[in-house]
C-alpha cells in the first residue's frame, strides 16, 4: 500500500496578503453556514431535504475551520455580516431559500476562484481549490430540485465579492539554467 510522501519541511504560513484574503473567505463561509442554519431552523424542510441542508451547513463550517487552522491568529472566526445580511431576507419560503442558497453557492465559487488567483501560499491555494469544487457541486444539487434548473448552476454568472488584495502584482520571470 503506497503511503503519502513526507514533507521535508513544514509548510510556510500564508503571508499577510494571503491571510487577509483567507480571513475574508472564512467570514463568508461562516455567513453561509449561518444561512444554512437559518433554513434548517425555519421548519420548512424535512427528511432528505433537511439532511442535505445539514450536510451543506457542515461543509461550510468545516471550510471555515480549515481556514482557521491555516491562518491561525489572523482568523477572525466571525461571519461576514454583509454577506449574511445580503442573503438573509431573501429566504422567505422553501423555494426562495433554495434559489438564494444556490445563488450564494455560485457567488462563493466566483469569490473563491478570484481569491485562488491571488494566493501565493501553496497550501492555501490547495485548500481554496478543494472548497471551490464542492461548492460548485452544491449549486448543481440545487439545480436539480423542483422549481430550479441545472443551467442555473452550470451557467454561473455570479460575481466575486472578494476584496482586492494588497499583495504586489505578480510578475512572470523565467530563469534559464546555465
Amino acid at each position: 500500500m503506497p503511503t503519502a510522501p513526507l514533507r521535508s519541511a513544514p509548510s510556510e504560513r500564508p503571508n499577510a496578503a494571503d491571510s487577509e484574503l483567507l480571513a475574508f473567505a472564512q467570514g463568508a463561509e461562516l455567513a453561509v453556514h449561518d444561512l444554512y442554519t437559518k433554513a434548517i431552523d425555519s421548519g420548512r424542510f424535512t427528511g432528505d431535504e433537511l439532511t442535505m441542508l445539514e450536510q451543506f451547513a457542515a461543509h461550510h463550517l468545516a471550510y471555515a475551520q480549515s481556514i482557521n487552522g491555516l491562518i491561525g491568529k489572523d482568523a477572525t472566526n466571525q461571519r461576514n455580516a454583509g454577506v449574511y445580511g445580503a442573503y438573509s431576507g431573501q429566504m422567505t419560503t422553501g423555494s426562495a431559500a433554495y434559489r438564494t442558497l444556490q445563488a450564494l453557492e455560485n457567488t462563493l465559487v466566483a469569490t473563491h476562484t478570484d481569491i485562488l488567483a491571488k494566493l501565493e501560499n501553496h497550501d492555501a491555494a490547495v485548500l481554496v481549490a478543494s472548497i471551490i469544487t464542492v461548492e460548485a457541486r452544491h449549486a448543481a444539487v440545487f439545480g436539480v430540485l423542483p422549481n430550479l434548473n441545472l443551467a442555473s448552476a452550470l451557467d454561473n454568472t455570479a460575481s466575486s465579492i472578494a476584496p482586492a488584495s494588497n499583495a504586489p502584482a505578480a510578475t512572470s520571470e523565467t530563469t534559464v539554467a546555465p
